[in-house]
C-alpha cells in the first residue's frame, strides 16, 4: 500500500476535524448543563481553593519582602511592621483553612484572640457584648487640616501631618 500526498491529506483533515468537535463539545458542554454541576464544585471547596490561593499568595508577598530587605531596598523598621501584618493573615487563613466548615469554633476562636480571654470564657456573652456602647471612639483628626482619618492612622491622609 502506498501513502501517497491524497491519503496524508485526509487523515491530517480528519484529524483537525475530531479536534475541533472535541474542543467545540468541551466550550459547550457546561453552558448546557445544570447551573451547579460538578466541574464548579460546591461552595465550599471554592471557598477552600480561593483560600488556599490567597495564602499562597501572602507567603510569596513574605518571600518577597525578606528579599527586598536583603537586598537593603526597605528600611528594618517597614520590613518588621510589613511582615508582622502578612504573618498575621497568614496565620488567619491557615486557621480558616483548619476550620474548614466548622465556622462556630473560627468565631470564637477570633473573638478569644480579640478579646484576650481563654476560649471558655469567650463563648460567655459578656455585659460588655450584650449592651451596645453608648460612646463610640472617635476617629484621630488632623490638627492641621481638620480632616477624619481611620482610627489606626499615624498620618493625616489629606495634608501627611504626624497625627
Amino acid at each position: 500500500m502506498h501513502f501517497g500526498p491524497p491519503l496524508v491529506m485526509i487523515a491530517l483533515g480528519g484529524m483537525t476535524l475530531a479536534l475541533t468537535a472535541t474542543a467545540l463539545w468541551r466550550m459547550i458542554d457546561p453552558l448546557t448543563g445544570p447551573a451547579g454541576s460538578v466541574a464548579d464544585g460546591p461552595p465550599a471547596s471554592r471557598r477552600t481553593r480561593e483560600l488556599e490561593r490567597e495564602k499562597q499568595l501572602v507567603l510569596k508577598a513574605i518571600k518577597e519582602i525578606e528579599l527586598d530587605f536583603q537586598m537593603r531596598k526597605i528600611a528594618e523598621k517597614d520590613y518588621r511592621e510589613m511582615v508582622e501584618r502578612y504573618r498575621a493573615r497568614a496565620l488567619r487563613l491557615i486557621g480558616e483553612l483548619e476550620a474548614g466548615d466548622d465556622y462556630r469554633s473560627l468565631i470564637e476562636r477570633e473573638l478569644a484572640i480579640r478579646l484576650k480571654l481563654p476560649p471558655t470564657e469567650a463563648a460567655k456573652p459578656t455585659p460588655a457584648m450584650a449592651a451596645p456602647a453608648t460612646e463610640a471612639p472617635r476617629a484621630p483628626t488632623c490638627a492641621s487640616c481638620q480632616t477624619l482619618n481611620d482610627d489606626d492612622a499615624q498620618f493625616c491622609k489629606k495634608c501627611g501631618a504626624k497625627l
